[in-house]
């Protein structure tokens, strides 16, 4: 059994150009083109052996292109396709692959690949949509067009959507079955199977996709590779990200009066001339040219691609010659004599990067605490066992139940766990929140009631002494959780505020933290605080904060009164509300009351 993969190649209209060969197999992405990316996978998973089919006409441009990238390469025909099917061995495998639906996280041939050896059922790479945010909110509104709720969907997790099929693994024994004449995407292949009964199996994808059929696609899987690479080769070596602005490829030539703000890649034969402004992320192509005084801002220019003097350029896929003018609406940029200083936003972006470089205290921080944290929870497990012990032997006759009550929260990377406490609340008490959320007394995803009917009498000690927590030092050990750190929270918390889950789930969630001995507002409720210690805390931990974190919990019996903030992080109120508030309009401080979901809605609309 052999396994041949064939490699479809289309050239979209924003490719399309009478001088160039480009398609959607020859378009840059990083710092080599897609096919180079596709084929590095495709020997990662052991497949030698694989043709592309172009779904145009090609010229001897485009077979040199893509020799050039390949070597020795065959092209399959439509035409021809059936006599190389009748070539193959009824058990040999066809992996037929569409770069249009191109995951950022590669393809996953080896979860195609799994089991073949036993079960010859068609296989479907499926790709899920996915969006930068990683969220997309939804306006809920009733018949009188009010709105009702604002509801926030996650990718993968409330939000389950595809976005095509990347690719399809088939038996030749089956492929003789289906009609073909249609092509052979692996879209296609799905229908023509389903259309004849034929049972096939989807592998969901993990990770956003991208429509490299569209310019836009192109351009934002392209600005997610620079960028990543960026910030590997940061994490990495542990310098600063202007260190990694720039790549620029053999016989590239950048003049030193340009102005570039990167991260900008410059393949080889580039060249970019005096005073042109050049703003990243950015990939300049094999030959490609940027003349005097143009401005390109975040595009992706194809093999031997030119802008003329003066030109402007704005997120745009330029293959060939761009337009003789600026697009209309864009000015060319100022002459180098009034570009003496950088734009505010870049000095910031540039402040923001250095401010973030990781420093040696980062790069060891993290061990060094998981290994306090493992021995820590291991040696308080045994000081505490004889406390924990008869706690659980008076959990178990004071009500029915069980002694421990485990909650599924999301912890690092938003990998779900089960949090354990002891029980201090009558059996299926969960069950009774939904009709008890009228009664809420704070804001925020939180669920607090004042005298809570389902709360236990010895309940009420173990909350009131913190000892109901002590069995997460279970989790502590296993890893799920740290001794400091954000609280451990479920998806329906989690989901409120994208920047506050983005920063939360960075890091392992904590039995105490920097909201629990600095929160304020208590009883008045107070969410936005929650989210604003959270953030402070990813941006600022250290050891020694988790050190003043874990002392001030010993001395305010668990958070029982708040620590001023100064004390914990000195200066830190005087300085501004971390960048999350910003981006969400909360320059004050202060974040408006929010309420959980309202009851089921009459109409909806989507935004992203």
């Amino acid at each position: 059994m052999s396994i041949q993969a064939i490699i479809m190649d289309w050239r979209p209209a924003y490719l399309q150009c009478s001088r160039s060969a480009v398609s959607t197999l020859l378009a840059p992405l990083g710092t080599e083109t897609v096919v180079q990316h596709l084929w590095a996978q495709l020997l990662k998973a052991d497949i030698q052996s694989s043709a592309v089919m172009p779904d145009f006409e090609t010229d001897a441009a485009y077979q040199g292109a893509l020799k050039a990238v390949l070597g020795e390469v065959r092209l399959c025909r439509k035409e021809g396709f059936l006599d190389f099917l009748e070539s193959l061995e009824p058990a040999d495998l066809l992996l037929t692959i569409d770069p249009r639906c191109y995951p950022l996280d590669g393809y996953d041939f080896a979860g195609l690949l799994r089991e073949s050896n036993t079960c010859h059922l068609p296989r479907h790479l499926v790709q899920l949509q996915g969006n930068a945010q990683g969220a997309q909110e939804r306006v809920v509104y009733d018949s009188e067009l009010r709105v009702r709720c604002v509801q926030r969907l996650y990718d993968g997790v409330t939000q389950v959507q595809a976005v095509g099929i990347g690719a399809s693994l088939i038996s030749a024994a089956v492929a003789r079955h289906l009609d073909l004449s249609g092509g052979l995407s692996p879209a296609h292949i799905r229908r023509q199977l389903a259309a004849r009964d034929i049972p096939s199996t989807d592998v969901t994808a993990r990770g956003p996709a991208f429509d490299l059929s569209t310019e836009a696609g192109l351009l934002a899987l392209n600005e997610q590779v620079v960028l990543g690479s960026t910030r590997r080769a940061r994490r990495s070596l542990g310098r600063r990200s202007e260190e990694f602005s720039l790549w620029a490829g053999p016989g590239s030539s950048i003049d030193p009066h340009s102005r570039l703000y990167g991260p900008i890649v410059v393949h080889t034969g580039a060249r970019i001339a005096p005073h042109a402004v050049v703003i990243g992320p950015a990939v300049l192509g094999p030959g490609a040219q940027v003349a005097r005084g143009s401005l390109v801002c975040q595009c992706v220019f194809g093999p031997g691609a030119r802008v003329s003097a003066g030109d402007c350029i704005v997120r745009r896929v330029l293959v060939g010659q761009a337009p003789a003018k600026a697009a209309a609406g864009h000015k060319p940029p100022a002459p180098a004599s009034a570009q003496r200083s950088e734009p505010r936003l870049l000095r910031r972006r540039r402040r923001r990067a250095a401010s973030r470089a990781p420093t040696g205290d980062k790069r060891w921080y993290p061990r060094l605490k998981r290994a306090i944290d493992f021995s820590a929870a291991l040696v308080g497990l045994v000081v505490l066992a004889p406390l924990l012990g008869v706690t659980a032997l008076l959990v178990k006759l004071s009500s029915r139940g069980p002694v421990l009550f485990g909650h599924e929260r999301e912890g690092l990377n938003g990998r779900v766990f089960r949090c354990w406490k002891f029980r201090t609340m009558i059996d299926r008490a969960h069950q009774q929140q939904r009709a008890l959320y009228v009664k809420n007394a704070v804001d925020g995803p939180q669920f607090k009631l004042p005298n809570d009917p389902r709360v236990t009498p010895l309940g009420k000690l173990l909350r009131a002494t913190n000892i109901d927590e002590l069995p997460q030092l279970y989790n502590v050990l296993l890893g799920h959780m740290s001794l400091i750190g954000p609280r451990p929270s479920p998806f329906r918390e989690n989901q409120i505020c994208i920047p506050w889950r983005k920063a939360r789930l960075s890091v392992r969630p904590g039995i105490t933290g920097l909201w629990q001995v600095c929160r304020r507002e208590r009883d008045a409720g107070d969410f936005h605080q929650w989210i604003y210690f959270d953030v402070l805390y990813v941006r600022h931990m250290s050891l020694w904060l988790d050190l003043r974190v874990l002392l001030a919990t010993f001395l305010t019996m668990g958070g029982r009164f708040s620590v001023p903030l100064r004390l914990m992080i000195p200066g830190a109120e005087a300085q501004s509300v971390p960048e999350a508030f910003d981006t969400l309009g909360w320059l004050d401080g202060s974040a408006p009351r929010v309420r959980g979901p309202e009851p089921a809605p009459h109409g909806e609309v989507s935004r992203n």
